[in-house]
Formats: C-alpha cells, structure tokens, sequence
C-alpha cells in the first residue's frame, strides 16, 4: 500500500475552525476544495528541504507540513494545517530557491542512508531526483494560488 500526500486548499476561517477545535478535518468533503496529490514524494521533498523526517524549521518546514504543533487527527497519519501567512511564508522561500541551491541539497547517499521514503537504494538516483523536483514545482504553482486566494493549506496523508 503506498502513502500517499494530498494538500487541500482552504479558507482561512476554515483553518481557524480547525485549528480551535470548532470543526474536525472528518468533516470537510474534500471533493468540495482545490487539491494536489504529490504521490509519494511527500518524504523525501521534506527532507530534502529540512534534513529530517518530521517537523522542520520555517519556511521549508511549510511545504510539506509535518509540524507536530499543527497536527488534526485523521486516519492513521493526520493531517497538518497551514495558517493564510504561512502558506505566504513558504511562497517566498520557494521563489527565492535557486535550482542550483536545490540541487546541493540532494544527496542520495543520505536519502538512501536515512531510508527516505519510497527511495530505498540508488537504483533509480536521477530519476527519483526528477520525481521530487516535479512535485516540489507542483507544490510551489499550489501554494501560489493559494496564497492569491488568501488560503490555508491542509496536507494529509493517506
């Protein structure tokens, strides 16, 4: 079974809601809000940004939120909201990472090392770093929109 990232994009009120326990995440249909599916490039785009595999410091932290101080239950893994500033925040990191700073942070040795998930030996190095710059160009072009919308954003996993 693979674990699979989704974001949602929400309204700032919604995210409140949330977030003050007014509203659980089980309630929104989440058919009824923009989303993206990043497969399972969710792990090993975080750590390529923070270096490890959970929490992370802002604003690389924002773009694959695994921020245990944000954290709704849902399933097996949760979910992790982002507040309308700090989708913003992540924004402006991403149009300031340079291609070639992006690329220094790849390492499959440490990937391969740290069992980053799906990546689990380096059979496939350059095809598994295609895969997450796709995803993570893909979360950057969501997180843009969101941010013009005033939006928070919902990652769960499923």
């Amino acid at each position: 079974m693979a674990i699979i990232g989704q974001y949602m994009a929400v309204s700032q009120a919604e995210i409140l809601e949330l977030s003050q326990g007014k509203r659980l995440f089980q309630e929104l249909n989440r058919n009824d809000y923009e989303g993206l599916d990043i497969d399972r490039s969710w792990e090993g785009v975080h750590f390529l940004l923070c270096n490890q595999s959970d929490n992370g410091n802002p604003p690389e932290g924002y773009v694959v939120p695994l921020l245990n101080d944000q954290f709704l239950n849902f399933l097996d893994f949760g979910a992790f909201y982002l507040h309308d500033e700090q989708v913003k925040e992540a924004v402006t990191y991403l149009n300031a990472l340079t291609p070639e700073e992006l690329r220094k942070k790849y390492t499959s040795e440490t990937f391969v090392k740290e069992k980053i998930y799906p990546l689990f030996s380096e059979e496939d190095i350059e095809g598994f770093w295609e895969y997450l710059k796709m995803n993570l160009d893909n979360i950057a072009a969501f997180y843009r929109k969101a941010t013009s919308q005033g939006q928070g954003i919902i990652f769960y996993i499923i």
